[in-house]
C-alpha cells in the first residue's frame, strides 16, 4: 500500500474511533508511520483530509446505488435491491459510513461542506428512484395505492435508520435488519388480496 493511501486508510481508523475533535495530525502521522509534514504535502490539513475521506465514502456509496439493476422482474425487487444495497455499504465500509452518519449531521446546514451537497444529492437519488418504483408498481396493480412523498420518506428513514444503527453500533443484532425491512415493505406496499 502506498503511503498516501495507508495515511488516508490510518486516518478513517482514527476518525471512525476517536472522532475528528480527538484526532490530531501528528497521531496520523505516527500511526501511519509517516512524517506530519507528508500530510501537508498531500492536504492543507487535518480538515482536507476529513473531507477528502467523506467525499470517497460519498462516492463509494453513491457507485453502489448506480449499480443497483434497472431491469427486474418487478418493482418491488427494485426496492429489496436498494435496501440490500444500503445494508451491504454499513457492512463492506463501517468506518467510512460511521464517519459519514456521525459527522454529517452537525455540518448539513453549512452550504460549503462536502456533507451538505452530497447527503442532499443521495436523498434526491433515492426520492427519484423509490418515486420512479412506487409509481410503476401502482400503475402496473403490483402494489397497493400509497401516498406516494409520504412512503418515500417513510422508506428512506428506514434505510436510514438501518444503516446508522448498523455503522454506530456496529452489533450483529442488526444484520437481520434489512431482511425485516423487506418484509415490512412487502406487507405494506404489495396487493396480497388479489391473488
Amino acid at each position: 500500500m502506498g503511503k498516501k493511501k495507508n495515511l488516508i486508510e490510518t486516518a478513517v481508523r482514527l476518525f471512525a474511533e476517536q472522532g475528528y475533535d480527538g484526532t490530531t495530525t501528528l497521531q496520523i502521522s505516527r500511526e501511519a508511520g509517516v512524517t506530519e509534514p507528508l500530510i501537508y504535502y498531500h492536504f492543507k490539513g487535518k480538515e482536507e483530509l476529513f473531507t477528502h475521506i467523506l467525499s470517497e465514502a460519498f462516492d463509494e456509496y453513491v457507485a453502489l446505488l448506480e449499480a443497483l439493476p434497472t431491469e427486474t422482474q418487478d418493482e418491488f425487487t427494485k426496492i429489496a435491491n436498494l435496501i440490500i444495497a444500503s445494508q451491504k455499504a454499513a457492512v463492506d465500509m463501517p468506518r467510512r459510513i460511521r464517519l459519514v452518519m456521525s459527522s454529517c449531521p452537525a455540518r448539513i446546514k453549512d452550504p460549503a461542506h462536502v456533507c451538505s451537497s452530497r447527503m442532499r444529492g443521495i436523498f434526491e437519488w433515492y426520492s427519484r428512484y423509490l418515486t420512479q418504483c412506487l409509481e410503476r408498481g401502482m400503475a402496473s396493480g403490483e402494489f397497493i395505492q400509497v401516498p406516494v412523498r409520504e412512503t418515500v420518506y417513510i422508506i428512506i428513514s428506514m434505510i436510514n435508520g438501518m444503516i446508522r444503527q448498523y455503522s454506530l453500533l456496529q452489533s450483529e443484532r442488526c444484520t437481520n435488519a434489512k431482511d425485516v425491512a423487506i418484509d415490512f415493505c412487502r406487507r405494506s406496499l404489495l396487493d396480497n388480496q388479489g391473488g
